[in-house]
């Protein structure tokens, strides 16, 4: 009986990890919807006049008393972010389609799966890391009561200040 319920067990954790797999991946999927769709300023491929429209209308908002050479300095680095992130977002298209082409294979290659996790950790390290660099590019050009008054703004629109 014992290698009955150990057997159960072990099919249980294949299944479950499977399952496991596949929501991952197809969130993923889930996630890459085509252009101008989805939440209003989250498509990647928006229109760029709309972009800059949006960009205009939130740095007249959070930064009142910017000068030209700030509101400038600071377009400057959220569409140099902006482009890296783009080229990000395409890798990790690409690393979903190739999950799963993996799962789909007759047998399982571990190894492969393995490889892929690991590049798309590395992925998202680079993709961290580039966001910071921007944040921190961007509060350089600030001053630090702008930086306050910014902070003071985010908190208030940001769920009483989850993370700030």
């Amino acid at each position: 009986m014992n290698r009955y319920f150990q057997r159960r067990r072990t099919v249980a954790g294949l299944l479950a990890v499977v399952a496991g797999t596949a929501a991952i991946a197809g969130a993923g999927l889930a996630s890459a919807v085509p252009p101008l769709h989805g939440p209003p300023g989250h498509s990647a491929t928006a229109d760029p006049a709309i972009n800059d429209a949006h960009f205009n209308k939130m740095l007249t908002q959070l930064l009142p008393d910017g000068t030209p050479k700030q509101r400038a300095q600071l377009k400057l680095i959220a569409n140099s972010v902006h482009t890296d992130l783009d080229a990000f977002h395409a890798e990790f298209l690409t690393a979903h389609q190739r999950t799963y082409i993996l799962l789909l294979q007759p047998s399982i290659d571990r190894a492969g799966l393995e490889a892929l996790r690991v590049e798309q950790v590395q992925q998202a390290d680079r993709a961290s890391r580039r966001i910071v660099q921007g944040l921190a590019d961007a509060a350089e050009v600030l001053t630090p009561s702008q930086r306050v008054r910014l902070a003071a703004h985010l908190k208030a629109v940001h769920h009483k200040g989850a993370g700030l």
